[in-house]
């Protein structure tokens, strides 16, 4: 294993190449070294954006060089994948990963096309966090097929929110439930009007770092609702603490969703203040 990527071609490409600053359009299967798949959840099908760090290193590094037509296989050490952290509930850490890599297509940045969408409506609710009052960003997101997930990011006391306790978590949902609850979000605009926000009735608070919090006139936190379909976007904003929110399915599916992520971390603080100290 060289560099900490070790890269098997299985068909050698014939067609444009893959290199720094451009994109490759990919099917890439993700596993972990004993065998379990841990591709994400809308499938295969990736855009990687060969020059920023959008994806692990050591498949960025592992896809320079190939062709359009050509298939990798690549094994990835864990310091160039998720490293000692890995990702809660789906890589161990420090897991080595084997990936297989299709290269579909190289193109400029910033190219977008309706295949590089999923199919079906998604669902994103964007919620910015508060550290003067512990609250965690959270952010939802589901396809109406019902595969979801759910990030969560708790502030650290005196530090700013690029340091934060990071929770990752897969939802899965029947795919009736899925889309009731994308059709509610698409209604409530048209519903309560007076509840979705305009522009001019919000500002920017620059008071905590690294940290974009939107409010209403009221000073109240708002929550960002989007739902896109092949690149199409609709969104709208709601105060934390509107009615119409509060009340919906959708506040109380995430609400339950949220609710053992808020109580690890309520008893890790609290365990934390109860630990003996040393004597001086």
């Amino acid at each position: 294993m060289t560099n900490g990527v070790e890269i098997e071609d299985v068909v050698v490409g014939t067609g444009d190449g893959a290199v720094s600053g451009k994109v490759a359009v990919a099917n890439v299967r993700i596993f972990l070294n004993h065998g379990t798949e841990v591709t994400g959840s809308f499938g295969p099908r990736m855009l990687i954006n060969l020059a920023k760090r959008e994806c692990i290193d050591g498949l960025r590094m592992g896809i320079v060089g190939m062709r359009v037509g050509g298939v990798r296989k690549l094994v990835i050490a864990p310091h160039l994948a998720y490293g000692a952290n890995g990702v809660p509930d789906l890589i161990p850490p420090n897991a080595l990963l084997r990936c297989e890599v299709e290269l579909l297509e190289v193109r400029e940045p910033g190219v977008r096309k309706p295949e590089d969408f999923p199919p079906g409506r998604h669902l994103a609710v964007y919620h910015s966090g508060e550290a003067a009052r512990n609250l965690p960003r959270w952010q939802f997101g589901l396809h109406e097929d019902g595969n979801g997930g759910l990030s969560l990011n708790f502030p650290i006391p005196g530090m700013t929110w690029r340091h934060t306790r990071q929770r990752n978590g897969n939802v899965q949902l029947d795919a009736q439930t899925a889309v009731e609850l994308i059709e509610e979000a698409v209604r409530l605009p048209n519903q309560f009007p007076a509840e979705c926000l305009k522009t001019e009735e919000l500002w920017a608070d620059p008071s905590e770092q690294a940290n974009s919090i939107t409010r209403d006139r009221r000073g109240a936190l708002c929550i960002t609702i989007s739902i896109s379909e092949r690149g199409q976007q609709m969104y709208y904003r709601l105060a934390e603490d509107s009615p119409v929110f509060l009340q919906s399915a959708l506040y109380r599916v995430i609400n339950s969703l949220l609710e053992p992520y808020l109580a690890a971390q309520a008893t890790e603080q609290s365990k934390s203040r109860e630990s003996p100290r040393l004597p001086d």
